[in-house]
């Protein structure tokens, strides 16, 4: 059974962080390569932190809609076409 956070119930601190930096983030792409390789979860899945999950299922997210075909990378650089698609995404993986 759920409980349901009472009003007035402190919740953590979030701060905005940007699109480049999300998908910078070595779980994002280790959530790309996951799906894109047809691996079920990450094993240590529950051994990282909060933001670490985030990111990794962000990247699962982001590889379900983006063609295979587009890269996450070109020569170490975030690929502008990936980050051009993560943003058209919107709410659907942020």
């Amino acid at each position: 059974m759920v409980k349901l956070r009472q009003s007035g119930e402190a919740q953590t601190p979030t701060i905005l962080v940007s699109d480049r930096r999300i998908m910078a983030q070595p779980t994002f792409r280790l959530g790309v390569n996951d799906v894109r390789a047809g691996r079920p979860m990450h094993p240590d899945y529950d051994l990282w932190d909060t933001n670490g999950q985030w990111n990794y299922e962000r990247g699962r997210c982001f590889a379900k809609l983006a063609s295979h075909r587009l890269p996450l990378r070109i020569n170490g650089q975030l690929n502008p076409e990936a980050l051009r698609f993560f943003r058209q995404c919107g709410g659907a993986i942020r």
